[in-house]
């Protein structure tokens, strides 16, 4: 996620070059080319061609590309919300988990040392949920990464299962079902933690909808032809037939305004997929960094990682 005053001018002009180079030497050739064109044809003089249709033609894309981007926009707050639910549910499991899984509360639980080993063992595989649910929605193979926080029994039985977080949260339940008697209270007791798990399930099936919906392959399609068809008529407008060369400020004017509509196009293609740790994408890194200092330090520990710093402006 780009961060706000993140990114500072000379540097976001760079990035900016670097990332559109192809898009601007497209589109410097493309009017090179239609100049050429004008020179030894009069197929750019016909009507078709006149400012007002190619106008015309730049509204209907304009309004096209507003929908497409409010729709992108949409699946990347929504994928931000539930990780903030994913944060806010983290808390309180921690909290349920420290101050309910006592002694006085849980007679399985014999001594105050016993309580804490199962508080953390509850706490640290949380942790490693929310992690796992970071790797499983990139698609990334780094389990390593949840050695910290399981048994190396339990993370190479974790393997066998595709999708690792499912049973990470089966996994919890269990251990609690274990732990909690059977009379009224210890019921009432694991109610309370089989309703924040299903969050947590909620949560993972959200995050999981929106990484396995794909937009249709035909509004990609028209969206991307509509704009390059706006690449080329948009420097018809600027070019004269008299002039052996473009002038700089028509090349820069031409330059600006096709790459106004191809970027919002682009940017609308990366909003709509927010789980492929790209730039825009939610800082899912970050979060469970965030998520493991807090119940780290709900558990009174005091040797904590660093949360994780943006680079270059970008917080991942």
């Amino acid at each position: 996620m780009i961060i706000r005053g993140g990114v500072g001018l000379g540097h976001g002009v760079t990035q900016f070059l670097f990332r559109n180079w192809p898009i601007i030497v497209t589109v410097i050739l493309v009017e090179q080319g239609l100049l050429l064109l004008s020179r030894y044809s009069d197929v750019l003089a016909m009507d078709v061609f006149s400012a007002a249709a190619v106008g015309l033609l730049a509204t209907v894309v304009g309004i096209f590309l507003v929908f497409r981007f409010n729709e992108a926009y949409q699946r990347w707050w929504e994928a931000r919300i539930l990780w903030g639910a994913l944060v806010n549910d983290s808390r309180s499991f921690a909290r349920e988990v420290i101050t309910l899984l006592t002694p006085e509360r849980v007679p399985k639980l014999a001594s105050d040392e016993e309580a804490r080993a199962v508080q953390k063992e509850l706490v640290y595989r949380h942790i490693a949920y929310c992690n796992a649910l970071r790797l499983s929605l990139r698609h990334q193979e780094n389990w390593h990464e949840l050695t910290p926080f399981l048994s190396a029994g339990e993370l190479e039985e974790l393997n066998g299962y595709v999708n690792k977080p499912t049973q990470l949260d089966r996994r919890q339940a269990d251990r609690l079902t274990s732990l909690i008697g059977t009379d009224t209270a210890q019921q009432v007791l694991l109610m309370q933690f089989d309703s924040t798990l299903n969050r947590l399930y909620d949560i993972q099936g959200g995050c999981e909808r929106i990484k396995n919906t794909a937009f249709p392959d035909e509004v990609r399609f028209v969206s991307r032809a509509l704009v390059w068809l706006t690449a080329v008529a948009v420097p018809v407008v600027f070019l004269n037939p008299l002039q052996s060369e473009v002038t700089a400020l028509e090349l820069f004017a031409v330059i600006i305004i096709v790459l106004s509509f191809m970027i919002v196009e682009q940017l609308g293609a990366s909003l709509k997929n927010p789980f492929e740790n790209a730039p825009n994408d939610t800082p899912m890194t970050a979060l469970c960094r965030l998520i493991e200092i807090d119940l780290r330090q709900q558990l009174g520990e005091t040797t904590l990682p660093p949360p994780i710093e943006p680079k270059n402006g970008v917080l991942m």
